[in-house]
């Protein structure tokens, strides 16, 4: 009997670890991410292709959290190659893996408006343009976390010509530049999404 029970304890435990979801909101800017990258062997390194921030990609997102949303593993039903969720994380320079923030691709439409929700309502001062034909965009600059958040709409075609939004979720440490430059004379990721999106940095 005793041995059952031990049994059942040692099932709930390791139960519980693989439902334990990395939130990424509270991540530490700065933070050295390379046992963290090396437990997830599902982490690609790369580089951004519009920011130029040094990167680890993956789409295996069944660890991952945004507050109190848990991320999934997740392709659009009858969506092209490329539409399915997937998950950057920033880093600092080729040699430190310092953590630097992230960016979220999301297609699931349910999961869009659920991280919409959390963060409106978790930090309710900010910045919104709704151009309605093209999706929502929004900003916020939090202090408490050190942080600038950016979040876009695109549309999407699926195989059937409907369309659908593609969601990109953007959290950077504040002063960020460009291609990881130290270089005072490269735009911020701030004064590039102002280029991008004027209607909502103005």
């Amino acid at each position: 009997m005793k041995y059952l029970f031990f049994i059942l304890m040692g099932m709930t435990i390791i139960s519980c670890r693989s439902q334990t979801k990395t939130d990424l909101l509270p991540l530490k800017f700065d933070a050295n991410l390379s046992s963290f990258i090396q437990k997830d062997k599902e982490l690609k390194k790369g580089q951004d292709p519009n920011l130029g921030l040094l990167s680890y990609t993956t789409n295996k997102l069944d660890n991952y959290a945004i507050g109190s949303v848990k991320l999934l593993t997740y392709a659009f039903p009858n969506g092209n190659l490329a539409d399915y969720n997937n998950l950057t994380l920033f880093i600092t320079d080729k040699i430190k893996n310092n953590y630097l923030g992230f960016k979220y691709n999301s297609v699931n439409q349910e999961e869009t408006k659920s991280i919409l929700d959390y963060l409106k309502k978790t930090y309710p001062d900010y910045i919104q343009s709704d151009k309605k034909e093209s999706g929502e965009s929004y900003f916020w600059e939090i202090s408490t976390l050190n942080a600038w958040i950016f979040s876009y709409q695109s549309i999407s075609i699926d195989k059937n010509n409907n369309n659908f939004f593609s969601t990109d979720f953007i959290l950077v440490k504040k002063g960020t530049r460009m291609e990881n430059s130290k270089d005072p004379k490269v735009i911020t990721i701030k004064e590039y999404y102002k280029m991008m999106y004027p209607d909502l940095l103005k």
